[in-house]
């Protein structure tokens, strides 16, 4: 599992880098590129929540938009697996919740990451403790 209790800024078509880790199952993170590495093979389920407000590149531009999270395995080719948005269009500085899950055949240490899709930034937001939170498990 990992979390994030920072309000940092997840610039678009970036990948998103949690702060604080409670990894197991062998499972690793890099808090530096995002990067999750799985070095069994086998049948993952990842369930991933993340708090986000709406940040424009352009401060002019208030144009109400939805915000998107991929989660694609990055290494060692780059398949998307899942994507989720907010439920609602967002304008300049309103917050939601991006939620999703998947079940995955994981490679022997294969990499994995949660990258922004949106077409503009978006700021991690605590909700009373978290601003994220993604938990891997493996099924099988």
């Amino acid at each position: 599992m990992v979390h994030d209790r920072s309000n940092s800024t997840v610039q678009a078509q970036s990948p998103i880098l949690f702060q604080n880790t409670n990894i197991s199952n062998k499972i690793t993170y890099n808090p530096a590129t995002g990067d999750f590495t799985i070095p069994e093979s086998g049948i993952y389920i990842i369930h991933w929540w993340v708090n986000v407000r709406s940040r424009r590149n352009n401060n002019l531009d208030c144009e109400e938009k939805a915000l998107g999270i991929e989660f694609h395995q990055f290494w060692p080719i780059d398949i998307l697996i899942a994507h989720s948005s907010t439920h609602n269009k967002l304008s300049c500085c309103e917050t939601g919740t991006i939620s999703g899950n998947a079940i995955f055949e994981a490679l022997p240490g294969a990499s994995y990451r949660f990258i922004n899709t949106s077409d503009n930034d978006f700021e991690l937001v605590p909700n009373d403790l978290y601003s994220a939170c993604v938990s891997v498990t493996r099924i099988n």
